[in-house]
């Protein structure tokens, strides 16, 4: 009886370490998580390995790219970026042009304001610099996913795609100005203030495409 109950007992016991998702499986995606967002704040894209995220998350790099397929991926998921920005600006270019510069910088503040940080365009803005396959990529999907489905829907074509570059270049340099180096007074500028100084000049890029192409 002894060594039956021994046997019972050792098919009752479960390890307490298993290898691939269980039950506190959230619990683990969210250490990860946190621990690969530290390390890209620290150590910048480049820098970061997935071995040595799982490594302070503890558990093995396969548990990470379980749960988040690739370093792109996971790196995106820690900075909570857009996941489809191009959506986000045919909204704003949807009801029509007048008033879309307003929206479009509008949308930019609340982007920045309220998903991103200094410490999340840092990251970024380190990524694109040192690493030549991050900023391929990014190249190539603001060409085919954002410029290319924006022209596709509005008719247009390079000339479109010049003046949102165009466009996004002032925005870019804005906020970095504004929430990286923190250059005063534009750090502590209020929210309606900037979309009255930025505002007309995306205006006008988008005025320009509109003459060009005939919207009305």
């Amino acid at each position: 009886m002894t060594e039956a109950n021994n046997d019972t007992n050792s098919v009752a016991k479960k390890p307490e370490h298993t290898r691939g998702p269980s039950g506190h499986r959230g619990t683990v995606r969210d250490r990860i998580r946190r621990c690969a967002h530290t390390e890209f704040v620290e150590r910048g894209y480049d820098g970061a390995t997935m071995r040595e995220i799982a490594r302070n998350a503890g558990c093995d790099s396969a548990m990470v790219t379980y749960y988040f397929d690739s370093k792109q991926r996971l790196f995106r998921e820690c900075f909570n970026l857009p996941s489809d920005p191009a959506e986000d600006v045919l909204s704003c270019l949807a009801p029509g042009p007048e008033g879309a510069g307003e929206r479009l910088v509008r949308y930019a503040l609340v982007l920045y304001e309220e998903h991103l940080t200094s410490e999340t365009m840092q990251a970024l803005m380190r990524a694109l610099i040192t690493d030549a396959a991050t900023g391929r990529r990014f190249r190539d999907y603001i060409r085919t996913d954002v410029l290319d489905r924006v022209a596709k829907v509005l008719g247009s074509g390079d000339e479109l795609a010049e003046q949102i570059e165009l466009a996004m270049s002032m925005l870019y340099g804005m906020a970095t100005m504004r929430y990286v180096v923190r250059l005063e007074p534009l750090a502590s500028m209020p929210r309606d203030r900037i979309v009255a100084e930025f505002a007309p000049l995306i205006q006008e890029r988008i005025d320009q495409v509109v003459a060009g192409v005939g919207l009305h």
